[in-house]
């Protein structure tokens, strides 16, 4: 009996995670009649059928259930013969996986993404944005290959490459006293304002907090936010300060934002921005390589706020 062919594997991949032969064909980018032949030849060729075909839809059988998880592990294993081929080359082709936490992805990502694409113009870059568990725990599975996130945090075994320290600014609304000057402020200034922090899960949060307790300063958890974007339209409408990355600074307080910023005198509060990955990825050595790089745009960035 021949073996199946790579062809079919990715053919009846598709059809499982769509369960409809339309999407599945448009996902695999070939015509639904190609689709349905190469895994009608596959069944054949196996003896069992995949697949139910019914007036109300495609399920897997219990037999498609146990191949297309074998298929998912073949498909994969050829995937990582393709990446230790391109990184011999020194290159990475095919598809990048990356994710950024959603307080820095607006800011610092675009960056961080342009250094990626220099070096390494025949990647196809996908990026998603996840908080920092889900981002950690997602390289750890395979599911994503690069991430940018804020430290410290616990990054378990992975691979942490720094791409800098960014500080934090303080952010306050116009008619605010603090407003007044360009000057650098104390950060015990803390100590007499209601700091408004994002909520559980997010590592800024843990960041700003660290300051606020540095400083002397209770947390105050009544207001709470979901993103960058609404603390600063809450510092706007008076309801109180917050601590904004630098990156930030310039985007969320442009002209008419009613929002001020204060740098904080040395030793300022910040975080760090890494890059990290599996240190088993056959690509670990180019993303080494890389980092000097992106770390020289992300510090250029920076410098610029």
């Amino acid at each position: 009996m021949a073996s199946p062919s790579l062809r079919q594997l990715e053919y009846t991949v598709a059809l499982a995670d769509h369960l409809h032969f339309g999407d599945a064909a448009a996902a695999a980018h070939v015509t639904q009649p190609a689709l349905s032949a190469q895994i009608r030849e596959l069944e054949r060729r196996l003896g069992v059928s995949l697949f139910e075909r019914g007036a109300r839809g495609t399920t897997l059988t219990p037999a498609g259930r146990d191949v297309v998880a074998r298929a998912r592990t073949v498909l994969g294993a050829v995937g990582e013969l393709e990446m230790v081929a391109a990184a011999h080359q020194g290159a990475i082709r095919g598809s990048l996986r990356i994710a950024a936490i959603p307080t820095i992805a607006p800011y610092l990502l675009p960056a961080i993404i342009d250094g990626i694409q220099t070096a390494w113009p025949d990647a196809h870059v996908v990026i998603e944005e996840l908080q920092s568990k889900d981002l950690v725990g997602s390289i750890e599975s395979g599911d994503v290959d690069l991430g940018v996130l804020a430290t410290p945090f616990d990054t378990g075994r992975l691979h942490v490459e720094s791409l800098g320290d960014e500080p934090f600014r303080l952010a306050v609304p116009d008619d605010h006293p603090l407003a007044q000057g360009d000057s650098t402020v104390p950060l015990d200034v803390l100590s007499g304002l209601h700091v408004l922090l994002l909520p559980e899960g997010h590592c800024l949060r843990d960041h700003a907090r660290d300051a606020c307790e540095i400083a002397g300063r209770a947390e105050h958890s009544e207001v709470k936010a979901g993103s960058i974007a609404t603390l600063a339209r809450m510092v706007a409408s008076g309801m109180g300060a917050t601590l904004l990355p630098a990156s930030a600074a310039p985007v969320e307080t442009r002209a008419g934002s009613g929002i001020s910023t204060r740098p904080f005198a040395p030793p300022a509060p910040g975080r760090g921005i890494a890059l990290v990955w599996r240190p088993t990825d056959p690509r670990a050595d180019l993303f080494a390589a890389v980092s000097p790089a992106l770390r020289a745009e992300v510090e250029a960035m920076l410098e610029d706020t």
